[in-house]
């Protein structure tokens, strides 16, 4: 689960997650060989693996990649994978989702539901509703979302909400952009550190395109008090193809 196995081992599931990125890549010359098909890889490294905050790689680098089928209808499959820290005998998070987007009123909506798989551990998986809404006012970009997750077996048979709001400003020609992020969780996963208040995270970086890939570089915090939740700067080189 999410944040209850992440002092358990080291990460060693990179050759996996190689071959998932690999296939995903080999189909991407693809994309646009239908007409309203559209197929789109992506590879990450990360020098922590942060999911609301929380470290899920034990603050060790992390190497992620998945792809994406969009229709003209706005419908979408994907899948997604990063290396972890071993969820019991899982060291690979495999994520499944489907959604429709769209705009509406000058704003783009995005609604789906996201099954997060752990392969060789049966008893971790989970799946959640997720939505958001995008908008520009001048040069802001925003985004607010929410991810609700129901009760499960796996998440201790309760049920879990995510809130956030994310920005990126970009500054003038100099082709950086400013990012920030604040999310609120409460349920299954909202207390990590046992104190009994609910999770806040937040973050604020900046982000920029060089030698043919995109780099971010943001501070991130949250409001437990434990190890994998402390005060961290995380390095992302990332590609989409």
């Amino acid at each position: 689960m999410k944040y209850l196995n992440t002092l358990q081992g080291r990460t060693a599931s990179l050759a996996v997650l190689l071959a998932v990125s690999a296939s995903a890549l080999a189909i991407a010359p693809a994309a646009h060989a239908r007409d309203g098909l559209e197929i789109e890889a992506n590879v990450a490294l990360v020098s922590d693996y942060r999911f609301r905050g929380v470290s899920l790689s034990d603050k060790d680098p992390a190497i992620q990649g998945g792809f994406d089928i969009s229709f003209a209808s706005g419908f979408y499959v994907g899948t997604w994978a990063s290396s972890i820290e071993p969820v019991g005998a899982s060291e690979l998070e495999l994520d499944l989702y489907a959604g429709f987007a769209f705009e509406a009123g000058g704003a783009e909506f995005d609604v789906g539901a996201l099954l997060y798989t752990y392969p060789g551990e049966s008893d971790a998986h989970y799946w959640e509703f997720y939505g958001s809404v995008g908008f520009t006012t001048g040069a802001l970009e925003s985004t607010f979302g929410l991810a609700y997750a129901p009760e499960q077996d796996n998440i201790g048979g309760e049920d879990n909400l995510y809130i956030f709001y994310e920005a990126a400003y970009p500054l003038g020609e100099t082709g950086l952009s400013l990012t920030g992020s604040v999310g609120y969780e409460t349920g299954a996963f909202g207390d990590p550190d046992g104190d009994g208040n609910d999770k806040w995270d937040w973050s604020l970086g900046v982000a920029w395109t060089a030698l043919g890939v995109d780099w971010s570089l943001a501070y991130i915090d949250t409001s437990e008090n434990f190890r994998e939740g402390n005060a961290t700067a995380v390095l992302s080189i990332s590609k989409a193809f």
